[in-house]
């Protein structure tokens, strides 16, 4: 699936309109799929968790840097980095990383 119908599906689930700022979302997330599974492209359904880390990505906004908030008696904690039930998707994904001295 191509990064533009990517982004105008999220665009339609998400409900807004701004297509620039969830552009930037996915290829953040992109990178963070990437880099946590030690790849250089998507493979298999990992597209699927880039999406779902956008989701989470924009839901975030407006708490960029909060581990926890308290409102009105209503307390949110936030998981820093990848959420644990995406890193524990994207696990089978990963692969082993070759270091020589």
């Amino acid at each position: 699936m191509d990064k533009d119908s990517v982004v105008s599906a999220l665009s339609k689930r998400l409900g807004t309109d701004d297509t620039d700022l969830l552009s930037d979302m996915y290829d953040d997330a992109l990178a963070q799929v990437l880099d946590y599974t030690n790849r250089t492209k998507l493979v298999g359904n990992m597209g699927v968790y880039v999406k779902q880390l956008v989701i989470v990505m924009f839901n975030r906004q407006g708490t960029e840097g909060d581990s926890s908030r308290s409102e009105g008696g209503v307390s949110e904690s936030y998981e820093i980095g990848l959420p644990s039930d995406i890193k524990q998707a994207l696990m089978r994904y990963r692969t082993a990383k070759v270091v020589t001295f």
